[in-house]
């Protein structure tokens, strides 16, 4: 049987290049690589190296070898991360989001349903919210669209609008009841959360002559906003999990384009639906 370190240490030598800059690598000293080398020839009983004097470089058995290597470290590495996100999963509801208003919003009602369960939540872009549902490392992940795959169920979800935040004073305050276009606060110098998932992207695009002032935590938002005249960001939903935090009598103005709405899904897998089945008919019921 191939040891896995033997495995790590043709790699590291195929992409370092060198016995000296893999050893180097791998913390340990270049005879004991050498060694190892060796070691690996016979118990594979080919040559994997082209050796002189001073150096040793792969040969096309070699190069082969090391890339069957990788996919075995690779496959070492998925059964490791499936192993301890599956023994995860056996205690902890965790899931994902692409924006930080449902992250608010949906693990309160988990810790009613799931109450002897811990729950996770975390925000990633769609790439890694999928990636993370395939693997086991979310039991479902919440988008801003629907999302088709022959092993997912996809649940519409809810929705989130997005606000203007702005002082009384402010000569756009007069749009409070007809609310205001992107284009018309085009230009603006905005407050915003550094980190809000697609909401981030979106605002930028649809405002493109603006400034953005990126504060990264909610402590220094509030904070900003409480102390500045300019214009910020809310959701009908953080208005409503958290209107009772506003100070300074700021006035929210909904946004008219269509962008400014969000229409949430969430994606689980077929074969996790009896898992969370409180949960499905929660969101179909709500």
């Amino acid at each position: 049987m191939i040891e896995i370190y033997l495995l790590e240490a043709l790699c590291a030598l195929s992409d370092y290049g060198t016995l000296s800059s893999a050893a180097e690598h791998l913390h340990i000293s270049q005879p004991a690589l050498s060694r190892s080398m060796q070691k690996l020839e016979d118990l594979l009983d080919a040559s994997l190296f082209d050796r002189t004097k001073n150096r040793i470089t792969l040969n096309e058995t070699g190069k082969m070898a090391a890339a069957m290597a990788r996919r075995i470290l690779e496959s070492e590495e998925d059964m490791i991360t499936a192993v301890r996100n599956y023994d995860s999963s056996l205690h902890t509801v965790s899931a994902g989001y692409c924006t930080p208003g449902p992250m608010m919003e949906m693990p309160l009602h988990l810790t009613q349903l799931y109450p002897k369960m811990k729950v996770s939540s975390e925000m990633e872009n769609d790439e890694a919210l999928l990636k993370g549902l395939r693997t086991g490392k979310y039991g479902f992940v919440i988008l801003s669209h629907a999302y088709e795959d022959e092993d997912m169920v996809c649940i519409p979800c809810g929705s989130e609008s997005l606000y203007f935040s702005l002082i009384p004073a402010h000569p756009a305050a007069l749009f409070k009841d007809q609310g205001l276009t992107f284009s018309q606060m085009n230009g603006e110098t905005f407050v915003m959360a550094g980190d809000i998932g697609v909401w981030r992207d979106l605002t930028m695009k649809m405002l493109p002559d603006s400034r953005f002032v990126l504060q990264e935590s909610l402590e220094a938002l509030s904070a900003v906003i409480n102390a500045s005249t300019l214009p910020a960001f809310a959701s009908d939903l953080t208005i409503r999990l958290f209107r009772s935090r506003e100070d300074n009598g700021r006035i929210f103005i909904r946004i008219l384009d269509p962008e400014a709405t969000m229409h949430y899904h969430c994606v689980i897998l077929k074969k996790n639906q009896e898992r969370y089945a409180k949960w499905i008919t929660f969101l179909e019921e709500r």
